[in-house]
Protein backbone atom coordinates (compact mmCIF):
# COMPACT_ATOMS: atom_id res chain seq x y z
CA UNK A 1 0.00 0.00 0.00
CA UNK A 2 2.60 2.19 0.78
CA UNK A 3 5.40 2.83 -1.29
CA UNK A 4 9.19 2.69 0.54
CA UNK A 5 10.52 6.08 1.57
CA UNK A 6 12.94 7.58 -0.65
CA UNK A 7 14.71 8.55 2.50
CA UNK A 8 16.45 5.53 2.29
CA UNK A 9 18.02 5.56 -0.77
CA UNK A 10 18.97 8.93 -0.65
CA UNK A 11 23.00 9.83 -0.46
CA UNK A 12 25.03 10.11 3.21
CA UNK A 13 27.36 12.71 2.17
CA UNK A 14 29.97 14.08 4.78
CA UNK A 15 29.81 18.01 4.03
CA UNK A 16 32.09 20.37 6.43
CA UNK A 17 30.37 23.87 8.01
CA UNK A 18 30.88 26.70 6.34
CA UNK A 19 31.52 30.21 7.83
CA UNK A 20 28.35 31.06 7.81
CA UNK A 21 26.75 27.83 9.59
CA UNK A 22 29.69 28.28 12.27
CA UNK A 23 28.42 32.41 12.62
CA UNK A 24 24.88 31.42 13.20
CA UNK A 25 25.61 28.52 15.64
CA UNK A 26 27.98 31.16 17.66
CA UNK A 27 25.23 33.01 17.91
CA UNK A 28 22.67 30.06 19.23
CA UNK A 29 25.27 29.78 21.55
CA UNK A 30 25.85 33.26 22.84
CA UNK A 31 21.74 32.83 22.79
CA UNK A 32 21.78 30.34 25.06
CA UNK A 33 24.05 31.63 27.81
CA UNK A 34 22.72 35.17 27.37
CA UNK A 35 19.34 33.33 28.27
CA UNK A 36 21.38 31.45 31.22
CA UNK A 37 22.55 34.83 32.46
CA UNK A 38 19.35 37.11 32.37
CA UNK A 39 17.28 35.17 34.82
CA UNK A 40 20.92 34.94 37.44
CA UNK A 41 21.48 38.03 37.39
CA UNK A 42 18.25 39.70 37.98
CA UNK A 43 16.65 36.83 40.24
CA UNK A 44 17.53 38.95 43.40
CA UNK A 45 15.33 41.87 42.04
CA UNK A 46 12.69 39.96 40.51
CA UNK A 47 9.02 40.37 42.18
CA UNK A 48 7.65 36.98 43.25
CA UNK A 49 4.95 37.84 40.05
CA UNK A 50 6.62 38.59 36.75
CA UNK A 51 4.84 38.73 33.37
CA UNK A 52 4.44 34.81 32.23
CA UNK A 53 2.42 34.68 28.50
CA UNK A 54 1.61 38.07 26.15
CA UNK A 55 -1.44 38.27 23.83
CA UNK A 56 -1.40 38.68 19.87
CA UNK A 57 -0.60 42.55 20.33
CA UNK A 58 2.03 41.93 22.71
CA UNK A 59 0.60 43.20 26.20
CA UNK A 60 0.92 40.79 28.98
CA UNK A 61 -2.34 38.62 29.44
CA UNK A 62 -0.83 36.07 32.51
CA UNK A 63 1.50 36.43 35.49
CA UNK A 64 2.75 34.19 36.92
CA UNK A 65 5.88 33.15 39.85
CA UNK A 66 9.18 34.12 38.81
CA UNK A 67 10.47 30.73 38.76
CA UNK A 68 8.74 30.56 35.37
CA UNK A 69 11.21 32.61 33.73
CA UNK A 70 13.35 29.35 33.74
CA UNK A 71 10.84 27.52 31.57
CA UNK A 72 12.20 29.43 28.83
CA UNK A 73 15.68 28.71 29.47
CA UNK A 74 14.57 25.24 29.17
CA UNK A 75 12.98 26.05 26.06
CA UNK A 76 15.93 27.25 24.82
CA UNK A 77 18.23 24.59 25.76
CA UNK A 78 15.89 22.06 24.30
CA UNK A 79 15.52 23.87 21.21
CA UNK A 80 19.35 24.24 20.88
CA UNK A 81 19.93 21.00 21.56
CA UNK A 82 17.10 19.31 19.47
CA UNK A 83 17.92 21.59 16.34
CA UNK A 84 21.70 20.46 16.79
CA UNK A 85 20.41 16.99 16.59
CA UNK A 86 18.52 17.37 13.81
CA UNK A 87 20.82 19.82 12.07
CA UNK A 88 23.47 15.94 11.65
CA UNK A 89 21.02 13.84 9.46
CA UNK A 90 19.88 15.60 6.66
CA UNK A 91 19.22 12.62 4.82
CA UNK A 92 16.25 11.99 7.08
CA UNK A 93 14.90 15.38 6.18
CA UNK A 94 11.66 15.95 3.60
CA UNK A 95 12.62 17.91 0.69
CA UNK A 96 10.28 19.60 -2.27
CA UNK A 97 12.61 17.81 -4.72
CA UNK A 98 14.59 14.62 -5.50
CA UNK A 99 17.47 14.49 -3.39
CA UNK A 100 20.00 12.63 -6.17
CA UNK A 101 24.01 11.94 -6.40
CA UNK A 102 24.44 15.02 -8.16
CA UNK A 103 22.31 17.53 -5.79
CA UNK A 104 22.55 16.00 -2.33
CA UNK A 105 25.54 17.65 -0.96
CA UNK A 106 24.24 20.96 -2.32
CA UNK A 107 20.62 20.37 -1.06
CA UNK A 108 21.91 19.25 2.29
CA UNK A 109 23.90 21.96 2.96
CA UNK A 110 20.60 24.52 2.05
CA UNK A 111 18.81 22.43 4.67
CA UNK A 112 21.59 22.29 7.60
CA UNK A 113 22.55 26.28 6.89
CA UNK A 114 18.32 26.77 7.55
CA UNK A 115 18.17 25.08 10.39
CA UNK A 116 21.29 26.91 11.78
CA UNK A 117 19.56 29.70 11.14
CA UNK A 118 16.12 29.29 12.76
CA UNK A 119 18.05 27.87 15.34
CA UNK A 120 19.27 31.26 16.43
CA UNK A 121 16.06 32.98 15.38
CA UNK A 122 14.13 31.37 17.64
CA UNK A 123 16.77 31.38 20.39
CA UNK A 124 16.95 35.07 20.13
CA UNK A 125 13.20 35.78 20.00
CA UNK A 126 12.70 33.98 22.96
CA UNK A 127 15.56 35.58 25.06
CA UNK A 128 14.19 38.77 23.92
CA UNK A 129 10.58 37.78 25.15
CA UNK A 130 12.55 36.90 28.61
CA UNK A 131 14.67 40.18 28.40
CA UNK A 132 11.05 42.31 28.31
CA UNK A 133 9.85 39.54 30.76
CA UNK A 134 11.91 40.92 33.14
CA UNK A 135 11.77 44.34 32.51
CA UNK A 136 8.37 44.28 32.36
CA UNK A 137 8.25 42.74 36.31
CA UNK A 138 10.78 45.10 37.49
CA UNK A 139 8.19 47.88 36.17
CA UNK A 140 11.01 48.76 33.63
CA UNK A 141 8.22 48.38 30.47
CA UNK A 142 5.41 46.53 29.74
CA UNK A 143 5.29 44.53 26.79
CA UNK A 144 6.09 42.71 23.67
CA UNK A 145 4.64 45.62 21.39
CA UNK A 146 2.60 44.99 18.89
CA UNK A 147 4.96 44.67 16.04
CA UNK A 148 6.62 41.88 18.19
CA UNK A 149 4.13 38.98 16.58
CA UNK A 150 4.64 40.46 12.98
CA UNK A 151 8.32 40.62 12.80
CA UNK A 152 9.09 37.37 14.58
CA UNK A 153 6.91 35.37 12.07
CA UNK A 154 8.24 37.26 9.15
CA UNK A 155 11.78 36.46 9.99
CA UNK A 156 10.71 32.70 10.40
CA UNK A 157 8.56 32.26 7.11
CA UNK A 158 11.18 34.78 5.62
CA UNK A 159 14.22 32.44 6.42
CA UNK A 160 12.23 29.55 5.29
CA UNK A 161 10.86 31.15 2.22
CA UNK A 162 14.62 32.04 1.25
CA UNK A 163 15.50 28.08 1.79
CA UNK A 164 12.72 26.98 -1.16
CA UNK A 165 13.62 29.24 -3.11
CA UNK A 166 17.27 28.79 -3.45
CA UNK A 167 16.32 24.84 -3.08
CA UNK A 168 14.75 25.17 -6.13
CA UNK A 169 17.33 27.11 -7.59
CA UNK A 170 20.10 24.62 -6.78
CA UNK A 171 17.91 21.32 -7.71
Amino acid sequence: MFKNSTKEKRPRVEIRRSFIEMLFELGAIIGVIVSLIIPIKAWSSLPNKIPAHYNMTGQVDRWGSKYEIFILVIAIVLIYFLMTLSSRYPHRFNYLIDITEQNAEAQYHLVRLMVQVLKAEVIWILVYIQWISVKGAMGKGMGLGTAFLSISLLLVFGTIGVYIWRSFRVK
